[in-house]
């Protein structure tokens, strides 16, 4: 069993260090980060989210395992969802199991306030509602030039696909909707709920201890995806 790893607006596949070596020896594990960061940061930002999990498709098919699941968090988690679907379009084997962290169901988001044009200070604002953010990051000027570009790139990928958002089908893949207790400003249990319309199978919702990023964080996710993934193996 392999997982695949799938990062948060901004991020890149180094957020998931810590969870790699959690996961061993039971998970293997492959982190995937989109271009303009990181490893890729030489290359041009994608324009849209759908060219952006095109873009983790194309990696992920050089090297699909038999048997794996897909982990992602925030923006990660509605990219592993399209990716399922892109799977499924090309006939091509599913994940045994999603976990998809920190955001609401696709269709949750279309109210969302414009970010697009705004100033550097108002979208700092933004990005401060997401618990987590370092504030060493936050309190360093070259820090924020530096990460600003990324961040907006991946919020307006998120903001179109949010306008344009129409109904997608329900997938028959086993799934776990994970959020942290502490991030009351992003997600809730209530609101985690409409993720279940997205499924024909029964969906688990779950809380962990934690904020935004509680994903990278807490060791009892590990545990709880381990005992998901290889209770039928």
């Amino acid at each position: 069993m392999k997982a695949i790893l799938l990062h948060h607006a901004g991020g890149d596949k180094y957020a998931y260090r810590n969870m790699q070596q959690l996961l061993l020896p039971e998970i293997e594990s492959i982190a995937f980060e989109l271009p303009g960061r990181s490893d890729r940061f030489s290359e041009k930002f994608v324009q849209n989210l759908e060219a952006a999990v095109d873009d983790i498709y194309r990696q992920l098919i050089q090297q699909l395992p038999e048997e794996y699941c897909i982990i992602g968090n925030s923006m990660g988690s509605i990219m592993g969802f399209l990716l399922t679907h892109k799977l499924q379009e090309e006939n091509k084997p599913l994940p045994k199991f999603l976990f998809l962290a920190s955001r609401l169901s696709p269709d949750a988001y279309k109210d969302e306030p414009n970010i697009i044009g705004i100033s550097s200070d108002d979208f700092w604002k933004v990005v401060q509602q997401y618990d987590g953010v370092p504030a060493q990051l936050l309190a360093h000027k070259e820090l924020k030039e530096f990460y600003e570009p990324i961040l907006r790139s991946d919020f307006e990928l998120l903001q179109h696909f949010n306008e344009t958002f129409e109904n997608i089908e329900p997938i028959n893949v086993p799934a776990s909707i994970l959020f942290g207790d502490k991030d009351v400003r992003n997600v809730s249990a209530e609101k985690m709920q409409g993720w279940r319309k997205f499924f024909t199978t029964d969906v688990d919702i779950q809380s962990f201890e934690g904020g935004h990023f509680f994903l990278y964080e807490n060791e009892k996710v590990v545990d709880f995806i381990k005992q998901k993934v290889l209770q039928d193996n």
